[in-house]
């Protein structure tokens, strides 16, 4: 079987890299179409030199202008595929990693070569393209309607968007619409460790790690932090992160007298590090207003942590209320505070649950959903 792979975000994470490296490991040819805005991007996140089934393309192709022009980007994309490809005719499936930014081309090839393809649904496609590109609106349903499966990678994320489909639309793909989420890194599952039970909290160790700005939304922790400390618990909140608000966040603890109690840890790379940090802490936190996915919830579940997330986002949907923690509204800090009290009361099995759960995200198993689609 051989897979083209039309991936515009390829360099940001390395995602894509594991799904395609554990493609490569069952066998599958995959040609890799990665579209860049600079040289100096190329070879970014290449798999090593012996997987020989898998074979990259950089192309500097994109420009600024691009979002004002989109259909001159996907005509650009299919001509610079059309060269690059070899035998393209004889590619059996393609994979779009997008709607918007990839799929277009992928619907395109469709057209003029009849090659199946699936569709992956990104942030961006929900937040920025459906949202302000109403005029593209026409021609993603034509997307979605052409494609074999659209596939998200959380179940918040389906809903939203099936929420926002016209119902003549949304009856036609519905049966085709899939969840498949992201895998963590193998280091979590190759590290991954029960927590040792707690019958008492001397002090009450939470986590947060993102970057520090409105979305990710620290000061509701920090303003939970603070309610629980008056209430008579020792709190110590780690934050690992940068970002535009932090001095804000610090001014905040130094304003509600909690500076001592709010380590900032600055931005951590080293998962060596986080790790370290995540097995000396009891929960984490993460209250988004808009999350994707959220891999590093599952990396803390891999450490036995409890976590806490915003209802509606992220990884709501993957596991029942209060199986591995608690979901909140992100603006409603009470709410938070009780449910670091219930996480507390419950610790122990919320523990196990969270490192039995977060076995089940892993790219082996992913790949293997993806093999299926493309069969």
């Amino acid at each position: 079987m051989r897979i083209l792979h039309i991936c515009s975000y390829y360099i940001g994470n390395k995602l894509y890299m594991n799904l395609i490296k554990e493609l490569s490991l069952n066998g599958i040819n995959q040609e890799v179409f990665i579209p860049i805005r600079d040289d100096q991007h190329a070879g970014r996140n290449q798999l090593p030199i012996q997987y020989d089934t898998v074979n990259f393309y950089y192309r500097n192709l994109l420009k600024k202008h691009d979002k004002f022009l989109f259909f001159n980007k996907i005509k650009k994309q299919m001509t610079e595929i059309e060269k690059s490809i070899p035998e393209i005719e004889n590619i059996n499936a393609i994979h779009a990693h997008t709607i918007f930014s990839d799929g277009g081309t992928a619907y395109k090839l469709y057209k003029k070569y009849g090659i199946d393809y699936i569709v992956n649904v990104r942030n961006t496609d929900i937040n920025t393209f459906y949202r302000y590109a109403l005029h593209l609106r026409p021609f993603m349903y034509k997307i979605l309607l052409n494609a074999r499966a659209v596939v998200f990678i959380s179940h918040a994320y389906k809903e939203q968007m099936l929420s926002f489909l016209p119902a003549s639309i949304l009856s036609q793909i519905e049966n085709k619409c899939f969840v498949v989420p992201n895998g963590i890194d193998d280091y979590w599952h190759k590290s991954a460790v029960n927590k040792k039970r707690k019958e008492t909290f001397k002090e009450i160790k939470i986590l947060f790690i993102g970057t520090i700005n409105k979305n990710k939304n620290l000061t509701s922790v920090i303003y939970a932090c603070n309610k629980l400390q008056k209430e008579g618990f020792n709190v110590l909140l780690n934050v690992i992160g940068t970002g535009p608000l932090e001095v804000e966040c610090r001014e905040l603890c130094v304003n509600l007298g909690m500076e001592k109690n709010v380590l900032f840890h600055g931005y951590i790379s080293e998962k060596e590090i986080i790790s370290s940090i995540m097995d000396n802490s009891d929960i984490f936190i993460m209250p988004s207003f808009k999350e994707t996915f959220g891999l590093v919830y599952i990396e803390a579940m891999s450490r036995g942590l409890p976590v806490i997330y915003t209802k509606g986002q992220g990884i709501d949907g993957f596991f029942q209320e209060g199986e591995v923690g608690f979901s909140i509204d992100p603006e409603d800090q009470p709410m938070i505070v009780e449910s670091i009290k219930k996480i507390i009361n419950s610790y122990n099995n919320l523990s196990v649950n969270c490192y039995k759960n977060s076995l089940k995200f892993n790219w082996s198993n992913n790949s293997r959903e993806y093999l299926n689609y493309y069969k």
